[in-house]
């Protein structure tokens, strides 16, 4: 079964190596249940706190949850994994499941927060999609019985699964009320134009022309460059004439322009685009891979409203408190829970075939 919204976008769930000091506490719930794989395997209490994010507990259910879809994800990439062997010079296997798991029950619990503080629930649009993918797995899965075998096998709870699917429509509100115009949490105009400065952000209408290494046709490339900068500058209408000049190489455009961080593009690049004022057109700019030239726009605040709130939960996993369940965490073995969860979904699902055998003869 995939999880919906596995990473909420490329870089916010990226591991984190995890330095420092690490708080333990050894007064965080320990839990009562004793059912499902996970316990079998760790000999954890689903429902024992393993560590806390902002003084709130997150289960060990949980947890283990994205523990096991690491471990799982680390085997199918890369065959069998001796999660006590060494990645690079800092970390084992193990570790890096585990800082990768905990990257993002920290995420999810602070995006839960977020929305907590901020007033956003989910819309009865939101419950009717939850409802239909369940109602979809359920089908998948040949009806009730085969869907809360695959969760057990998944190791996890119907509860807990829905929490961390909810999470994702969460996610969606805060971004939407952030994004958009006249959302509550929409930033001003002014810390729109605070952050475009702070982080080199720029709106550019570009052309460009790949150097190909063919003398004769990278010299036709470079003549035709400076002759529609020279173009862009004289019109009196200089987005009517990039419209045109761009149709004529093919390129694909915006009317806003395109939002680039000055991280992405290079020295040489940024450097000429930063030279610029609003509307003003830049001379050729050669690099290795190319020629450019850019038309540099206002800032396009809604393309950068993104980039800004992926930095604030960001920057809101990376400020929060965590700490660790002292008898549970520190002792945690990913070699030991791996090792045992695969010997106990190897025997569910023979047990399972067995029955559908003894129910079709």
């Amino acid at each position: 079964m995939k999880k919906q919204l596995i990473r909420f976008c490329a870089g916010l769930l990226a591991s984190i190596v995890l330095v420092g000091c690490v708080a333990y506490m050894g007064n965080m719930p320990n839990g009562k249940r004793t059912d499902g794989i996970f316990y079998e395997a760790s000999g954890i209490h689903p429902d024992a706190a393993l560590l806390m994010v902002n003084n709130r507990a997150v289960s060990a259910e949980e947890f283990l949850y994205w523990l096991a879809y690491d471990c799982d994800y680390l085997t199918a990439r890369i065959g069998t994994v001796d999660f006590n062997q060494k990645v690079g010079d800092t970390m084992t296997y193990g570790q890096y499941a585990m800082n990768d798991a905990e990257s993002a029950v920290v995420l999810y619990e602070v995006v839960r927060q977020w929305a907590e503080a901020a007033g956003v629930t989910l819309t009865d649009e939101d419950q009717a999609a939850l409802n239909q993918q369940r109602e979809q797995y359920v089908q998948y899965y040949g009806g009730e019985e085969g869907y809360a075998q695959q969760l057990a096998l998944m190791g996890i709870s119907e509860e807990c699964f829905q929490r961390i699917n909810e999470t994702y429509f969460l996610y969606s509100r805060l971004s939407a009320s952030y994004c958009s115009d006249g959302g509550a949490l929409r930033p001003s105009d002014e810390e729109v134009a605070a952050f475009a400065s702070q982080n080199a952000y720029y709106t550019v209408q570009p052309l460009y022309w790949t150097i190909s290494g063919d003398e004769s046709a990278d010299a036709a490339s470079r003549a035709q460059a400076e002759d529609f900068a020279q173009q862009l500058k004289n019109a009196g209408d200089k987005d009517s004439k990039y419209q045109e000049l761009a149709a004529l190489l093919a390129i694909e455009t915006s009317e806003g322009g395109q939002t680039f961080s000055g991280s992405t593009l290079g020295e040489e690049l940024t450097a000429a685009i930063a030279a610029l004022g609003e509307g003003e057109v830049s001379d050729v700019v050669e690099t290795d891979g190319g020629y450019y030239v850019f038309l540099r726009k206002p800032v396009d605040a809604s393309a950068l409203l993104t980039a800004m709130f992926d930095s604030e939960v960001a920057q809101r996993r990376e400020s929060a408190a965590v700490k660790y369940s002292s008898r549970y965490y520190s002792k945690l073995s990913v070699a030991d829970f791996y090792s045992k969860l695969t010997k106990q979904r190897s025997a569910m699902s023979s047990t399972d075939a067995s029955g559908d055998a003894n129910n079709a003869g």
